[in-house]
């Protein structure tokens, strides 16, 4: 058999199963060249030759497992995000395109406040709920003046976050905290960035089976999907500085929820929402009232 056949026939198993037409091939491609250690211009290239020795039995159990509907983040244990590599299982929320919103926009208050001047360096910022740690990491690896705490409920979701952190240099300068939302955490914040559990548990039967593979731990927000979501607001009318930003993430059509739960926060405004590729509304930002929040950061990548 040649690869190009093998490669095929593992293809034809996961339209079977479910898998999109458009994600099957993706899929069975980057099996063969994580196992085999090659680039995709090699595996075009050894099509017509015989299947490598190196490729089973592992593909055809990784195959076996996309098969039933295991996301391929956790088969292959990677997922690129802010063109950085993390490390991910079952244990953490794989991250998501429309999730680098919040790196954007928390770079760019960040860099705001930078321009503006004034006597104290913004840049203490917190990650709620930090799951793999792919956004306190990128923040981190933008911003080489910034500490971040990043606190997150699960203590192997944590332990993955600090792998990561180590992983892309900046271990030093995030601290991994076991606690709901803030509580506890000493000091105040500049930036708090966060993406919270979100969906409704109502939703739940209704979600694709890739999803339920995800920890409910990092989907669920209660009965109307805003329980974190008010949480992570508090957090915010505490824990940051006068003039400080909450860049957070919600779910489809919850955009008006929050606009409601901010209403009773007199301490914090909504400054705008911001739509995802798609079009639909996902990432607020935020500011605490009070007197403009200024700082000077260096910045290492632009």
């Amino acid at each position: 058999m040649t690869l190009q056949e093998r490669l095929a026939e593992a293809r034809a198993r996961l339209l079977v199963a479910g898998i999109r037409p458009s994600d099957a091939p993706l899929d069975v491609e980057l099996y063969a060249r994580t196992i085999l250690g090659w680039d995709r211009a090699r595996l075009l290239a050894e099509q017509r030759n015989p299947v490598p020795a190196g490729l089973e039995p592992r593909f055809s159990e990784w195959i076996a497992r996309r098969e039933r509907r295991e996301p391929s983040a956790y088969i292959v244990g990677v997922r690129e995000f802010w063109d950085l590599e993390f490390a991910v299982t079952p244990a953490v929320l794989i991250p998501r395109p429309e999730t680098e919103f919040i790196v954007e926009e928390a770079l760019r208050v960040l860099r705001e406040s930078a321009r503006e001047g004034g006597p104290t360096p913004a840049r203490r910022v917190a990650d709620i709920g930090t799951g793999s740690g792919c956004v306190a990491v990128a923040v981190a690896f933008e911003c080489p003046t910034c500490r971040i705490v990043a606190s997150d409920v699960s203590a192997e979701a944590l332990d993955i976050a600090r792998a990561n952190a180590a992983r892309h240099g900046v271990a030093e300068r995030i601290e991994f905290v076991a606690t709901s939302y803030l509580d506890d955490v000493d000091g105040m914040f500049d930036v708090i960035t966060a993406n919270p559990p979100y969906v409704k548990e109502r939703d739940k039967p209704v979600l694709s089976p890739d999803v339920r593979y995800e920890p409910d731990v990092a989907l669920f927000g209660g009965a109307e999907g805003l329980r974190d979501i008010g949480g992570v607001l508090d957090a915010a009318t505490e824990k940051l500085t006068p003039g400080g930003w909450l860049v957070m993430e919600f779910g489809y059509g919850q955009q008006d929820d929050v606009e409601a739960l901010l209403a009773t926060r007199s301490g914090l405004r909504l400054d705008r929402v911001r739509d995802d590729l798609q079009g639909i509304a996902r990432t607020a930002i935020i500011q605490r009232r009070g007197p403009q929040h200024a700082s000077a950061l260096g910045w290492q990548h632009q």
